[in-house]
């Protein structure tokens, strides 16, 4: 039977020895009650997260002032290298003009001794042509033999001066052969650059451009003056390749 509360009772034993058993659901405003303080809860959690995870707190997150002091550690550290990279770079260029400045020194030493022994060995030439000898003289002698810059700058020059020596009785005839010499692919070359008739009383100057074959690295210069007088002996005189 129904006991007074709703409940069941049971019948077969005597009313006062009966035990009643209530069983009670959950009425509808506990479980509003339960719903609102559980969205109160996770509201307060999701809070709670965000704000620990702007602090930089939480698991993973980088700390932006941490980010921010190793960014600027980095960029000097990159300043100092580039500065000390200028240095050395700056320290190489004068080292270069330096040694530029010695090697520009020791070609000009090296073109005027060569200059010089150029000189001395006209001289010596031309003294030998007045000078008497046993044998049958020149009737000619080279006075100047110069290899100079052109004035288009662009190819060498050559100037020769050929003199008779003593007292000249006439007019002297014959051919100037100049030769390069020179080294090719490591081996020696010898070239013949070009030949000229001469005719002249006292004095002719001769001035030529000379091309260099291509590949040849030249060493010095030789001019042969043979006269057309096969009883006079031929003169031959060599100048070296200016640096």
């Amino acid at each position: 039977m129904v006991g007074r509360d709703g409940g069941l009772v049971n019948t077969d034993q005597p009313l006062l020895d009966q035990t009643f058993i209530v069983i009670r659901g959950i009425g509808p405003s506990r479980l509003r009650v339960f719903l609102v303080l559980g969205t109160v809860v996770l509201v307060l959690l999701g809070w709670g997260l965000f704000q620990l995870g702007r602090s930089g707190i939480g698991i993973g997150v980088t700390n932006p002032m941490s980010s921010m002091a190793t960014l600027r550690r980095a960029i000097s550290e990159r300043d100092v290298t580039i500065g000390d990279l200028r240095r050395q770079v700056a320290e190489l260029d004068i080292l270069k003009v330096a040694q530029d400045r010695e090697r520009q020194e020791l070609a000009r030493s090296i073109g005027e001794l060569q200059a010089e022994v150029a000189r001395q060995r006209q001289q010596l030439e031309f003294y030998k042509g007045i000078v008497a000898t046993a044998e049958a003289p020149a009737n000619i002698a080279i006075r100047t033999l110069r290899i100079d810059d052109s004035r288009a700058g662009s190819t060498p020059l050559l100037r020769l001066s050929m003199v008779q020596p003593g007292n000249p009785q006439g007019v002297v005839s014959g051919m100037v052969t100049v030769t390069l010499e020179g080294a090719r692919a490591g081996r020696a070359v010898r070239y013949p650059l070009f030949e000229t008739a001469y005719s002249f009383r006292y004095f002719e100057n001769v001035e030529r451009e000379l091309v260099v074959p291509s590949g040849v690295t030249p060493d010095r210069l030789t001019v042969e003056i043979r006269p057309a007088d096969k009883a006079m002996r031929p003169v031959v005189q060599s100048a070296l390749w200016p640096p």
